[in-house]
């Protein structure tokens, strides 16, 4: 606390005549060796005073000053610290699963943490698919991606991934006017606004400078409205908005994503095969 002092915590002590005070205290007494008659005369004596009492003839009473400075000091600290200082805003989060089902089987999971506090923003998306042919593991694909955002902008980016047994690490930070990754051991540098095209939020579908979250290969994402559908899922009715994503660099990365308001609700991918795969929500 700043230019707190403990010899003026209360109000200034009034001025003592060590004179005749003295001796009207009676019996020759000290004033300072009587509490009871500093407290009569006023009832806002400094901590140093009662310190000063008696403190060399009865080391119980001093021990019983002390204990009471300590609580009263400890009841001021809490009356001059500021209403609500010792209160975080209470973090909202929000846990998702999807199902993902491919030809109508389903083949893996997706989960999606979202935490918002202040003005952070911490996502965590995990994803596990295992695609089986005649009981027999044909594709394994497995990722996990962290993110942090600040205020809208992008701060960090991790993610770890399982492509069938070929290894990609993406390590994504934030410089103060540049995004610097470092993706399978090679560097580079992104524009500030990149994000990456991990699609968990509306917000996050009008990132047009991307990154593929896998790989890091750069996107320009390009987004088309189509309109508002009536989409049933898991025998729950979504009145969802649909868009199209589609990158314009390279037509590799293509998605259909449905919104209930601001939540996802349906993600399509059409695989190499022509397989349309579907992650619902559950």
């Amino acid at each position: 606390m700043r230019g707190f002092k403990t010899d003026t915590i209360l109000m200034e002590s009034p001025q003592v005549d060590t004179g005749s005070d003295r001796a009207d205290a009676g019996g020759g007494a000290e004033l300072w060796d009587s509490p009871a008659v500093l407290h009569r005369q006023s009832p806002t004596v400094s901590l140093l005073a009662l310190l000063r009492c008696n403190i060399a003839d009865s080391p119980q009473k001093t021990v019983v000053i002390m204990r009471i400075i300590a609580l009263f000091l400890t009841f001021l600290a809490l009356s001059m610290a500021p209403a609500g200082a010792d209160k975080a805003a209470a973090a909202a989060k929000t846990h998702k699963v999807f199902d993902i089902v491919r030809g109508g089987d389903k083949i893996g999971t997706d989960t999606i943490d979202i935490e918002r506090q202040n003005d952070t923003t911490t996502v965590k998306i995990k994803t596990d698919l295992s695609v089986k042919v005649m009981f027999i593991e044909a594709y394994r694909y497995e990722q996990s991606c962290n993110e942090i955002w600040k205020n809208g902008q992008l701060i960090a980016f991790k993610s770890q991934t399982n492509d069938n047994g070929t290894k990609h690490s993406i390590d994504v930070t934030a410089a103060p006017d540049k995004l610097s990754m470092d993706a399978d051991g090679k560097h580079s540098d992104l524009p500030k606004t990149a994000a990456p095209a991990t699609l968990w939020g509306k917000d996050a579908i009008h990132q047009l400078d991307a990154f593929e979250p896998d790989t890091g290969k750069p996107l320009s994402i390009e987004v088309t409205d189509l309109g508002n559908e009536v989409l049933t899922i898991h025998g729950v009715t979504h009145q969802a908005q649909h868009y199209k994503i589609a990158d314009t660099l390279s037509g590799d990365f293509a998605r259909e994503v449905w919104f209930d308001g601001d939540v996802l609700v349906r993600t399509k991918i059409v695989g190499s095969d022509n397989s349309v795969i579907l992650s619902d929500l559950r």
